[in-house]
């Protein structure tokens, strides 16, 4: 199918170098529930501060005191009141599709002793389970195919914290929780929480709409143990040396991790930059690219993506601005081969990670990026004279996230005269340039998935042809989005008639026929469809990602 563009966007493409109106409207996506965890990470504002520096600025999360209380347990949030409180603020806020959850601690470190039998462990273990999937089923009854992201713990330091009080160690606040577990050593308490963690990995790759980010020692992995251990087992390692999940489970997470009270230092709950670490690592595994449209590309890496100067020096890493008198320019490939055929995209961005700048920062608000569809020079690869090729579009793009500090991420949000030239014909190739810059920034290459740069896309409905149905049923919903395969059908008590399922460019591809209430997306090839559901009052439309 051939587009056609409009004067507007034609006088657009010829006008040269193009900007968008850079605004953002703070959208909340986030409901954070639960315990003081819950509480601490909102007093901190992490989640917030966290999305910001991923280069989703313009998303942020919701809570309240009874959403996110100290000391609560699972027992506490199938009370009425908060029960009543997590229906009344999903339903006040329809753009919430993510549920981070923190649930679960209070309930073993005030009831669990080391003496136990497994099997006595185990029947605790398994009614807090049982009741955080109450928590969750009555979440998704309220709010179909939302996400419920289930955030764990990192190991506590009980034993090292009141050990080194000697005498005084019963004077600690939290001396009487340690000491009604019977004083448990690291691999004692470790191994519970560890013991835990799988049964909530296998909750969460049985139900496509929970998530689990095991980073039980992620805290020795970010800050190590410089000193030695002032307890058994003694010794000391290096920070980003312990291995990812568990760290060293015969250790607890270093005293620095933990919250200080300047009179007493916490044995459980995390310092700032600690939660700051704690739900970062939890958006570079799974929020970061859950929070994206309908698909995603990570640049292609290898001779395909680097950097060109103005003397024609060509070199393997991504950078921008100037050193040595060199002005650099950076490329990216992204394969969109995978778009639905003749489908365009509605909106655009490009994700960046900073990895670090020498001199002043060039990243600014006046980035540029010159687009080709297919290659700027012979091949695919970055060549010398790439930084002088002619593209098909030159634009200013609008830009957000972080850019001030390495590490964090900047999002370039491109202009609609970017759009025509993203499709599954031929791979985009970008060049990103920082004019007025005085400074070189470094970006993280391909090399790593998890902060690789990312094409995002969103498609728009105007490119599928499936017709409209007038007096659609506000009461129907479709989940889980996205979905590994079966869809669920809520019409709230109406018949359905027939259920539809078409592709992108609008191809019937599956039916299924009255009074069903699930279809099977499994047999489908990744990607985005559009689910329209016949009832009694007139249809539903929406799109569903299978992944």
């Amino acid at each position: 199918m051939k587009k056609l563009y409009s004067l507007f966007t034609l006088l657009i493409l010829m006008s040269g170098n193009v900007q968008s109106q850079c605004t953002e409207t703070d959208v909340e996506r986030v409901m954070l529930i639960g315990d003081s965890w819950a509480a601490m990470m909102n007093t901190d504002n992490t989640i917030n501060s966290v999305l910001d520096r991923w280069g989703h600025s313009g998303y942020t999360y919701y809570t309240n005191a009874i959403l996110a209380e100290n000391g609560t347990k699972t027992t506490d949030f199938l009370q009425a009141n908060r029960l009543n409180e997590i229906q009344t603020q999903l339903l006040a806020r329809p753009s919430i599709d993510f549920i981070h959850l923190s649930i679960g601690g209070n309930d073993v470190l005030n009831q669990w002793n080391k003496s136990w039998s497994q099997a006595k462990t185990d029947s605790l273990l398994d009614s807090v389970y049982s009741r955080i999937v109450q928590i969750i089923d009555f979440i998704k009854v309220v709010r179909p195919g939302v996400r419920v992201l289930w955030s764990g713990y990192a190991y506590p330091n009980f034993g090292e914290i009141i050990g080194e009080m000697g005498a005084f160690g019963s004077t600690h606040p939290f001396y009487g929780t340690w000491n009604g577990m019977g004083q448990p050593n690291f691999v004692e308490l470790n191994g519970v929480l560890n013991y835990y963690s799988t049964t909530m990995e296998t909750l969460a790759a049985n139900d496509p709409q929970v998530e689990f980010v095991k980073a039980t020692g992620l805290m020795q992995y970010v800050y190590g143990q410089s000193a030695n251990l002032s307890v058994p087992p003694g010794g000391n390692y290096a920070a980003l040396t312990a291995p990812m999940p568990l760290g060293f489970p015969n250790y607890p997470s270093p005293k620095n991790a933990m919250r200080n009270y300047v009179i007493f230092r916490d044995c459980f709950h995390l310092a700032p930059d600690a939660f700051f670490a704690f739900v970062s690592y939890h958006t570079q595994k799974y929020y970061h690219k859950a929070m994206m449209g309908d698909q995603y590309f990570l640049s292609a890496g290898g001779n395909m993506d680097g950097s060109v100067s103005d003397v024609g020096n060509v070199v393997n890493g991504l950078q921008v601005g100037t050193a040595a008198a060199e002005t650099y320019k950076m490329q990216l490939t992204f394969n969109t081969s995978t778009m639905p055929p003749d489908t365009g995209a509605a909106s655009a961005s490009i994700f960046l990670r900073r990895e670090v700048v020498a001199g002043t920062n060039p990243i600014g608000n006046n980035m540029q990026i010159t687009v080709k569809s297919g290659n700027f020079g012979a091949t695919l690869d970055v060549e010398a004279l790439d930084f002088v090729a002619p593209g098909d579009a030159v634009v200013t793009p609008c830009q957000f996230g972080t850019a001030n500090v390495d590490g964090g991420w900047v999002r370039l949000d491109l202009p609609a005269a970017v759009l025509p030239f993203i499709n599954a014909t031929n791979n985009l190739q970008v060049m990103i340039a920082a004019p007025a810059g005085s400074g070189l920034a470094a970006f993280t290459g391909a090399g790593d998935p998890d902060f690789a740069p990312v094409l995002n896309i969103t498609y728009g409905p105007s490119f599928v042809s499936v017709p409209e149905v007038a007096n659609a049923s506000a009461d129907v919903q479709i989940y889980p989005n996205p979905t590994r395969g079966e869809v669920m059908i809520d019409a709230k008590g109406n018949q359905i008639s027939s259920v539809e399922v078409y592709d992108l460019p609008g191809k019937l591809v599956l039916t299924a026929g009255a009074a069903v209430n699930k279809i099977d997306l499994s047999e489908l090839n990744n990607g985005v469809y559009i689910v329209k559901a016949y009832t009694e009052k007139g249809a539903v439309v929406k799109r569903i990602v299978k992944k």
